[in-house]
């Protein structure tokens, strides 16, 4: 069980947050406690060592009258024991000779460690000491040096020296107070780090609940996280509604398309099933020998018209294929060149229909595309005014070119009955027939024409011409200077 929560501890984010300040808290807790402890040390001896130069110099003064034989020595030996008092330290007057004149103060200390540089630094240079000093003990002490001068020379000096214990002593128990301190900071460290932690991570923990339940939600609704916390977390929160808004737009798209498929497949197989039991029911009569002479012939000019039903409506289905694939390379091609050969491929299904074509105002100029594509377009835009049409009636084509805005726009016009209104924003939509009854009509045409505009960084409308008939328009970007 400790393992597993040990194993829990390691892995959890909160526990490394809290874990990470705690850390934190005693490494800097840590080194401020060790950087105390040798400040108050140096402190306590700082100030310990200046007192006994204050005393040291108390005592020189004294010390004057005995070496200038206005101060007998009892009466010397009796005032440096008021100065020193009860005080932990020991006091020497030396001579300018290093003779022990006078020594006094506390007697557990060791015998005085003074050295010649020490010595000759205060009975010969005339000048104070203080210092730490390494005592008969090895340990170190206290200690100060102040030279008694006479009528500006050197009579004697008198040293004193103090054991560092108490300073030593002081210092400690000051860092043990600091340190119960600082062990109380830590724990309040701990306490402030778990709120913070659980306040950081909470939503993490709610991103995490959000991502969890994608999938899971209705399919009409959206998963979207919180956007909260600091700036990272409101970021990546951000980053994921984006990354949700995406996901369900391609599901969407992806829903979309299914559908549309279906429904391909359903008209496929309804277009096809049509001709195809024609030709069957009259191949069977011919087999069965159950027509002859003129029925014969009309049996297969019907089978005939069929099959050439069947091949027409096979071909749009690979070209809308191809044309949404985007296979092709763009080219520059003039707009003349793209009406001419598409005229060329149409001029005899238009004479079959008959419905003479007309190519009024011929303004020109040279667009980036694909030129089956366009051709492929603009069949299926005379194929469609053609059957609407009445016999008998032209079909015209205008190209007009617009140098401000620089664009191009074909314009196809019919004499058919026109657009009803509810279905102008719907004819360039996949299976729009408008007249279901109507016969040779799969509803890809104008798609396809819509698909290859796209494609071409241009668009297509519809719209009914006030005199009659509708009116088609496919408006292309040029390239500069493309007016030839």
């Amino acid at each position: 069980m400790l393992r597993r929560l040990w194993s829990r501890t390691q892995t959890s984010l909160t526990s490394r947050l809290i874990i990470s300040h705690v850390a934190v808290a005693i490494m800097v807790l840590g080194i401020a406690l060790g950087i105390s402890n040798i400040t108050f040390r140096n402190y306590l001896v700082s100030s310990q060592i200046k007192s006994l130069v204050q005393q040291g110099q108390t005592l020189s003064r004294v010390m004057e009258g005995y070496f200038s034989g206005t101060l007998y020595r009892p009466y010397a030996a009796y005032l440096i024991h008021m100065v020193q008092g009860t005080l932990n330290d020991r006091v020497y007057v030396l001579d300018n000779t290093g003779e022990i004149i006078f020594a006094t103060g506390n007697s557990k200390l060791p015998p005085a460690p003074w050295s010649r540089s020490v010595l000759a630094h205060v009975l010969i240079n005339g000048q104070e000491f203080q210092g730490v000093l390494e005592g008969g003990n090895r340990r170190p002490e206290a200690t100060a040096g102040i030279p008694v001068i006479i009528n500006g020379q050197v009579a004697g000096g008198v040293f004193l020296e103090a054991p560092l214990s108490s300073s030593n002593k002081t210092a400690s128990s000051l860092t043990e107070l600091l340190l119960v301190g600082e062990l109380a900071s830590i724990v309040m460290a701990a306490i402030l780090a778990y709120g913070f932690s659980k306040r950081l991570t909470r939503p993490l923990l709610s991103l995490r609940h959000t991502v969890s339940n994608m999938g899971r939600v209705n399919d009409q609704e959206q998963t979207h996280a919180t956007v909260e916390g600091p700036q990272e977390v409101r970021d990546l929160a951000q980053e994921f509604n984006r990354m949700s808004d995406r996901i369900d737009l391609q599901m969407v798209q992806l829903r979309k398309e299914a559908e549309v498929r279906d429904t391909l497949l359903a008209h496929v197989a309804h277009d096809l099933r049509t001709p195809l039991t024609s030709i069957r029911g009259f191949l069977e009569a011919i087999r069965d020998h159950m027509v002859e002479g003129p029925g014969l012939d009309r049996a297969v000019d019907v089978a005939w018209e069929e099959t050439l039903r069947l091949k027409r409506l096979v071909d749009r289905l690979l070209a809308a294929t191809r044309i949404q694939s985007g296979i092709g390379s763009k080219s520059p091609v003039l707009v003349s060149t793209w009406i001419e050969t598409t005229l060329e491929r149409v001029t005899p299904l238009s004479e079959e229909s008959h419905h003479p074509l007309i190519w009024r105002q011929r303004d020109d100029a040279v667009i980036l595309a694909v030129e089956d594509y366009l051709v492929e377009a603009l069949i299926n835009v005379i194929d469609n005014a053609a059957k609407w049409a009445p016999p008998d009636t032209p079909i015209t084509i205008d190209t007009l070119f617009s140098e401000e805005a620089g664009e191009i726009s074909v314009v196809v016009k019919d004499e058919g009955p026109g657009i009803p209104p509810d279905m102008l924003d719907h004819v360039f939509e996949r299976f729009v027939t408008g007249d279901k009854a109507r016969r040779g009509s799969s509803g890809l045409g104008l798609s396809i024409v819509h698909e290859v505009m796209e494609q071409h960084q241009g668009r297509v409308r519809a719209m009914n011409d006030p005199g009659g008939g509708a009116l088609i328009i496919m408006t292309l970007p040029v390239l500069e200077s493309g007016q030839p």
